[in-house]
């Protein structure tokens, strides 16, 4: 939750049009004298698919927990003998076109047109038996701080936008680089961080409603 609630954070910054529409639906949804709650959520369409998009856009596992093959296996002409390491690749699946249109694009519509384009759901919590059993009480609860962070408060930047939108200038990738290092730094008894999160940036929470604090000096780490 806090690595995505980081991207989140991070998205709001660089697209200020996303956040000006999902504020507009929470004040004609919610109004200005009380905070959503769950009971909000179907009204609240284009919330929903700000979450997604958050969540696709820098999934907190680009590689998912490794999988081990129980069988001899033929997969797209690759023979995979049993007992083989398989390890998901949940950042592919973000990026593939064959999925999402313009799939580089921080875009929430892609969830609202018919048909919608494929749920990141499906391959950010992870795979079959092994899918993370929080997968509801995550959802939900990105879904709520999302919510409540548009009806109280507007995202600004305090800094010039990212020089580049390319990915790899925006993110740190987690697991990917977790993977490539482990080997090497495990006999130190480093740890590293498995979870993708966005390069440290700086921005002010800027509160719409009466009685909130101007958090103007908060960063992530």
């Amino acid at each position: 939750t806090e690595a995505t609630m980081q991207s989140f954070i991070r998205a709001m910054t660089i697209f200020p049009s996303i956040q000006k529409k999902a504020q507009a639906e929470i004040d004609r949804v919610i109004g200005s004298n009380r905070l959503p709650t769950f009971e909000d959520q179907p009204d609240l369409p284009y919330i929903h698919a700000v979450v997604l998009e958050i969540m696709r856009w820098n999934p907190v596992l680009p590689v998912d927990v490794p999988h081990t093959s129980r069988r001899d296996e033929v997969y797209d002409g690759y023979f995979i003998p049993k007992g083989t390491g398989v390890i998901a690749n949940a950042w592919g699946f973000s990026r593939d076109s064959k999925y999402y249109t313009n799939p580089s694009t921080f875009d929430p519509e892609r969830y609202l047109k018919q048909p919608p384009e494929l749920d990141p759901r499906e391959f950010v919590f992870g795979y079959g038996r092994r899918t993370c059993p929080g997968k509801e009480f995550g959802f939900q609860e990105v879904w709520i701080l999302v919510a409540s962070i548009f009806w109280a408060f507007e995202v600004v930047g305090t800094e010039d936008g990212p020089e580049s939108f390319e990915d790899a200038d925006l993110f740190s990738f987690g697991m990917v680089k977790w993977v490539a290092a482990s080997l090497r730094l495990v006999g130190a008894g480093l740890i590293l961080d498995a979870l993708s999160r966005p390069i440290p940036f700086k921005c002010r929470f800027v509160p719409r409603r009466e009685g909130l604090k101007d958090t103007s000096s908060f960063a992530t780490a």
